[in-house]
């Protein structure tokens, strides 16, 4: 069991670098996506543009404020 734990460790050591790339990227291209998002829904709203918006949103704020 004990090894189990220190694979575990080595594994998440490893991936980190390559999500925290990710995690950068996705910061970078998530406020552009949304403000499209947003000049699309104010010339053409439906329920699913709203939502979408606001979900950029959210998540742009998240990355702002380092929840994710």
């Amino acid at each position: 069991m004990e090894t189990m734990g220190v694979i575990c460790v080595f594994k998440k050591n490893r991936l980190q670098p390559f999500f925290k790339k990710c995690r950068e990227g996705l910061g970078v291209i998530v406020l552009p996506l949304a403000l499209f998002q947003l000049i699309r829904t104010i010339f053409l709203p439906t329920t699913l543009d709203v939502m979408l918006t606001a979900l950029l949103f959210f998540i742009y704020i998240g990355f702002l404020k380092h929840w994710l």
